[in-house]
C-alpha cells in the first residue's frame, strides 16, 4: 500500500471520527511517538496528545458551524515517505459570512503509520481567521 493510499484511509477515518468522536479509531494511523504541529506554534507528542489537540481544534472551530466543506484542491502528492495535502476549509453558519481558511498538511510516515503530522497555514489565513472571529465569533454560540 502506498503512503497516499494509507493517508486516504486516515483522512476517511478522520471524517468518521469528526462525526462520532471515536478517536480510538485513529490509533492505527499514528506511531506511538508521533508528533503533531497544528500550525499555532505548539507541538503535541504521542497519540493521546495528538488526539486531544485534534479534538480541541474541531470542537473549538469546525463543530461550531452549521456546515463544513473542503474546497477544490489538487489531489495529495507523495514524495518519499511524505504525503502533502493542500486544503481549503469552508465553514458556514446561518446568517453569517462564510469563513474560508487554507493551508498545507504534511504527513511523514514511518512504516504504515504517521510519525509526524504538520499543518502550515497559507499566508493571511490566520489573520483572516482572527478577523472573522473578532467580528462574528460571539455569534457561534
Amino acid at each position: 500500500m502506498s503512503y497516499l493510499e494509507r493517508f486516504a484511509e486516515y483522512a476517511a477515518a478522520f471524517e468518521e471520527t469528526f462525526n462520532d468522536d471515536n478517536w480510538k479509531r485513529l490509533e492505527q494511523y499514528f506511531t506511538p511517538d508521533a508528533t503533531y504541529a497544528p500550525g499555532d506554534g505548539t507541538i503535541a507528542q504521542g497519540r493521546d496528545e495528538i488526539f486531544t489537540a485534534l479534538r480541541n481544534s474541531v470542537s473549538s472551530l469546525d463543530r461550531r458551524f452549521d456546515s463544513r466543506a473542503f474546497g477544490d484542491n489538487p489531489a495529495p502528492s507523495e514524495s518519499g515517505n511524505v504525503v502533502t495535502l493542500l486544503w481549503t476549509l469552508i465553514l458556514e453558519k446561518k446568517d453569517l459570512p462564510s469563513l474560508t481558511i487554507s493551508g498545507r498538511e504534511y504527513a511523514t510516515f514511518s512504516g504504515n503509520a504517521i510519525q509526524k503530522l504538520e499543518d502550515v497555514f497559507d499566508d493571511g489565513a490566520i489573520q483572516n481567521l482572527t478577523e472573522w472571529m473578532e467580528k462574528h465569533g460571539d455569534s457561534l454560540g
